[in-house]
C-alpha cells in the first residue's frame, strides 16, 4: 500500500447568522512524499466544515507550487520536473491547505564502454560506466559502481581502488563485464583473442623536451592478428640514460639533465624505443646564490645555481650546470653538488666560481680569508633520546675575525662512547645524524682547526613499543613524491621520528616506490600497502595512485599582490574526472607571463615560490598532464620599510629551542610573514644558533641578539638561554 501524507491549511470561524456549513481547513494528501524526476501522483484536498462530514475538495480547489521542481495541474495531478523541495498548495475561500514534496533524480540505465572489445592476453582494457538518470543527465559512475566479469578465466576487472573497470586479460575466451549500482545494470561483451604482441612503437618518435619538463609516451602493440592496442600500461619503461631523464613505469619521462637518452618499451621479448633530448634552448640566464662572499680557509659552503627560462619559469640546476674554479690553490669546487672547498692557507685569496649551462653561464667571487677557529658550538646540547632513535647535530665555528660560518660538514666528529651512540659519516651539508645503540652518556665532539665543540647525548633504556606512519593514507598522481613520517613510542611514553631507523617497503613498487627516508614517488595508476619495520616492530598506510583522467587544474591564491623582491607561494590542486582533488604542486610547471615582472620556481622544496622582479602584472600558470590552470600575481614598487621579529624577549632552558617569525611592513602599510625570507643571524653562537627558517637553538647559558635582515632592513629580540 502507498504512503499517506498530509498537510494541514487555515481556519475559519463559523457564523451563528448562517445555516450554511463553513469551511474550516483544508488537508492535502498524495500518495508518495518523495517522487522522483518525470514522476507523476494525484494530489488530494479534503475540506472540514463546521457542522457535517469531511468533503472531497480536489476538483474544487486551485492548486499551486511553490517553486519549478514540480508543477501543478488544476486537477491536483503534479509532476516532478527537476530536483529540489516545493509546497503543494490548495486553495479554497480563504482556506488554504499543504503539503511538502521532495524530488530525486532516479538512475534509469548504465552504458558501459566500450560496449564490445577485443583484446589480447596480457593486455588490460579500462571500460566506463556512465549512469543516465530520470531528469536525462548523465554521470560517471566507474569508481561507484560494482564491477564483475562473469569468466575470471578470461579476464579480471578491478572492483576498487583508482583503478575501477581495468580489465585485465588472462586467455583467450569471452566475458560479460557489467557494471551494478542498486538494481540497475549494465554489461558489455569483452572477447580476448589469442593473439601475441608481434611488436611495439613508441611515440612520440622524436621527442626534444625543456629541462626539467615532462613528457608522457605512449607505447601501441601490434599483434599477430593485426590488432593494434595501447600498452602503455602493461609494458616495462626504461630510460637508457637515467642521468639525463627518468621514467616512470606509467611511461613519464622527466628531463633532468642536458643531452639524449633511450626511451624503451618492453613485453616478453619484444621491444620497442624512441630517442629522447633534453635540452637548454629555453634557458635565459644563470644566478649563483653565495650566500656569504667569504669563508674561513680549510671550510665549506654550499652554492645554488638557479636557471631562469623563456617562460618565466626557474629551476635549481646545481647538480646541472659546469662549475669551474679560477684558482684551485684557493678554493676547489664539486662538478655535481655545487660545495666550495676552501684550501688550508696561511693568506686570504679570492678565486671566481663559475657555472655553465648549455650557453648561458655566470660567475660570482668567493673570498677565503685566514681566520682561524675561536670557537665551536655543537647543537643540539643536553638531550635525551631512546634506544634506536637517531638526532641530527651541527657546528658552528666563531673565527678569528668574528664571522661565524656552518661547519659541520668540515668538522670531525666523535662519541666517546660508542656504546651509547655512533656518529655517521656525513659527506654532505646536513647535519650529522648521531644513532643511539645503548643506554647511558656520551660526549659528541666536532673537531676542527685544533679547536673542539661539544654536546651531550643521553641514551634512556626505553624500547620501541610501537611505530605509527603518518599520512595513514595517501593519494597520488603518477610522478609525484610526498614523504612519509615513522613516529615511534617507547616505553617510557616518548614519542621520536624514527624514520632513518627503520626499513621501508612498498607492497608493489609498480604502483610506488620509496626510498629509504621515506619518500614516496607514485608510478602507475593502482593501490599499494608502504611499510616501515623495526625488528619485529611494523606500521603500514595505504597508498593509492590516481587512475583516473586529470580534468582541471586550479592555482590558489586566484589573485595575490606582492612587493617587488618578495616572494609569494602558489599551490596547484588537481581535479580528476572521478571527482578526487589532489596537490600537484610539487609536480606541474610552474611558468610566468611575464618574467620580467615576476618569477617562479620549480625548484624541488620551493615548487610554486614567486619572485617579484619589477612593477607590473602576470599570469603565473600551472601546467601537468595537457591541463592548465593559471592566477594573477601585480608586483607594487612598495618598499620594505620595518621587520618585526617575535617573540620579542623569550627564555628558554638550555638544550631547548625557539621558533622566531619575522613580519615586514611595507612602504604601503601592507605586511606580510617574511620568516622563509629573510637572513637570521645571532651575536652569540656559543649561546644560540638560528637556521635559515628563524629556529634558534641553545649552545649555551646567556643572552643572544636574534637578528632578521632583508635589503638592509633589520628587526631583532633578544633570547635568553638559562
Amino acid at each position: 500500500m502507498l504512503a499517506i501524507f498530509s498537510g494541514c491549511g487555515g481556519t475559519a470561524s463559523t457564523n451563528p447568522g448562517s445555516s450554511a456549513p463553513v469551511l474550516l481547513s483544508l488537508q492535502v494528501t498524495g500518495p508518495n512524499a518523495t517522487l522522483t524526476v518525470g514522476q507523476k501522483q494525484q494530489m488530494t484536498a479534503i475540506g472540514t466544515y463546521n457542522s457535517g462530514p469531511t468533503k472531497d475538495l480536489t476538483s474544487s480547489v486551485t492548486w499551486s507550487s511553490s517553486s519549478t521542481a514540480v508543477t501543478a495541474a488544476s486537477t491536483g495531478m503534479v509532476t516532478a520536473s527537476a530536483a529540489g523541495a516545493s509546497t503543494i498548495s490548495a486553495k479554497l475561500s480563504g482556506i488554504t491547505g499543504s503539503a511538502n514534496l521532495t524530488v530525486n533524480i532516479a538512475l534509469v540505465s548504465i552504458a558501459v564502454t566500450p560496449a564490445n572489445p577485443s583484446i589480447a592476453p596480457g593486455t588490460t582494457q579500462q571500460f566506463i560506466a556512465t549512469g543516465t538518470y530520470s531528469d536525462t543527465t548523465t554521470q560517471n559512475l566507474t569508481g561507484n559502481v560494482t564491477w564483475n566479469s562473469s569468466n575470471t578465466a578470461a579476464a579480471t576487472i578491478v572492483t576498487s581502488g583508482p583503478t575501477h573497470g581495468l580489465a585485465s586479460a588472462l586467455a583467450a575466451g569471452s566475458t560479460i563485464i557489467s557494471a551494478t549500482l542498486g538494481a540497475t545494470s549494465g554489461s558489455a561483451t569483452l572477447t580476448v583473442t589469442s593473439a601475441v604482441i608481434t611488436s611495439i612503437a613508441v611515440t612520440p618518435a622524436n621527442a626534444n623536451i625543456p629541462l626539467g619538463i615532462a613528457q608522457q609516451f605512449t607505447a601501441t602493440g601490434t599483434f599477430s592478428d593485426s590488432s593494434v592496442q595501447d600498452v602503455t600500461g602493461v609494458v616495462t619503461w626504461r630510460s637508457s640514460v637515467t642521468s639525463i631523464a627518468s621514467i616512470t613505469v606509467s611511461g613519464l619521462a622527466s628531463g633532468l639533465n642536458i643531452g639524449s637518452t633511450n626511451i624503451s618499451a618492453t613485453v616478453g621479448t619484444v621491444s620497442g624505443s624512441a630517442p629522447l633530448m633534453v635540452n637548454a634552448a629555453n634557458l635565459s640566464s644563470l644566478a649563483i646564490t653565495l650566500g656569504n662572499g667569504s669563508i674561513a680557509q680549510g671550510t665549506s659552503i654550499q652554492l645554488t645555481a638557479t636557471g631562469t627560462f623563456n617562460d618565466g619559469g626557474t629551476r635549481n640546476l646545481t647538480r646541472q650546470v659546469i662549475w669551474s674554479s679560477s684558482d684551485t690553490t684557493v678554493a676547489t669546487i664539486g662538478s655535481g653538488t655545487g660545495v666550495a672547498s676552501g684550501q688550508p692557507r696561511a693568506v686570504s685569496g679570492t678565486t671566481i666560481i663559475t657555472a655553465t649551462l648549455g650557453s648561458a653561464s655566470t660567475s660570482v667571487n668567493l673570498t677565503v680569508t685566514n681566520a682561524t677557529i675561536s670557537s665551536i658550538s655543537v647543537t643540539p646540547t643536553g638531550i635525551t633520546i631512546p634506544i634506536g632513535a637517531q638526532k641530527g647535530f651541527t657546528a658552528t665555528g666563531l673565527f678569528s675575525d668574528s664571522s661565524s660560518q656552518d661547519i659541520t660538514a668540515n668538522c670531525h666528529w666523535t662519541s666517546s662512547n660508542t656504546a651509547v651512540a655512533t656518529m655517521g659519516s656525513g659527506g654532505g651539508m646536513g647535519p650529522i645524524t648521531a644513532t643511539s645503540v645503548g643506554a647511558g652518556t656520551t660526549n659528541i665532539t666536532a673537531g676542527f682547526g685544533g679547536g673542539n665543540g661539544f654536546s651531550t647525548l643521553t641514551v634512556s633504556s626505553a624500547t620501541l613499543v610501537s611505530i605509527a606512519l603518518s599520512p595513514a593514507s595517501l593519494i597520488l598522481s603518477p610522478s609525484a613524491t610526498s614523504s612519509y613520517n615513522a613516529l615511534g613510542t617507547f616505553s617510557d611514553g616518548s614519542r621520536v621520528s624514527v624514520n632513518g631507523g627503520v626499513t621501508w617497503t612498498s607492497s608493489n613498487p609498480q604502483v610506488a616506490t620509496i626510498q629509504q627516508s621515506g619518500t614516496v614517488t607514485g608510478q602507475s595508476a593502482g593501490t599499494t600497502t608502504i611499510m616501515v619495520q623495526s625488528g619485529s616492530i611494523t606500521a603500514t598506510a595505504g597508498l593509492a595512485v590516481e587512475g583516473a583522467a586529470l580534468s582541471s587544474i586550479q592555482v590558489s591564491p586566484a589573485s595575490a599582490t606582492i612587493p617587488q623582491t618578495i616572494r609569494s607561494g602558489f599551490t596547484a590542486t588537481g581535479m580528476f574526472a572521478n571527482g578526487d582533488a589532489l596537490d600537484l604542486t610539487g609536480i606541474v610547471a610552474w611558468t610566468s607571463s611575464a618574467p620580467s615582472v615576476v618569477t617562479i620556481s620549480n625548484a624541488v622544496g620551493s615548487q610554486g615560490s614567486a619572485t617579484g622582479v619589477a612593477p607590473g602584472s602576470t599570469t603565473i600558470s600551472a601546467l601537468f598532464a595537457g591541463q592548465v590552470g593559471t592566477a594573477s600575481l601585480r608586483v607594487t614598487n612598495a618598499t620594505l620599510v620595518s621587520i618585526s621579529v617575535t617573540p620579542a624577549t623569550p627564555s628558554i632552558s638550555l638544550g631547548s629551542s625557539q621558533q622566531f617569525s619575522a613580519t615586514a611592513t611595507f612602504s604601503d602599510a601592507s605586511t606580510l610573514n617574511l620568516s622563509n625570507q629573510v637572513n637570521w643571524a645571532s651575536s652569540d653562537v656559543a649561546i644560540a644558533v638560528v637556521n635559515a627558517t628563524g629556529l634558534a637553538s641553545s649552545a649555551g647559558s646567556g643572552s643572544a641578539t636574534i637578528t632578521a635582515t632583508l635589503d638592509g632592513v633589520s628587526g631583532t629580540a633578544i633570547l635568553t638561554v638559562q
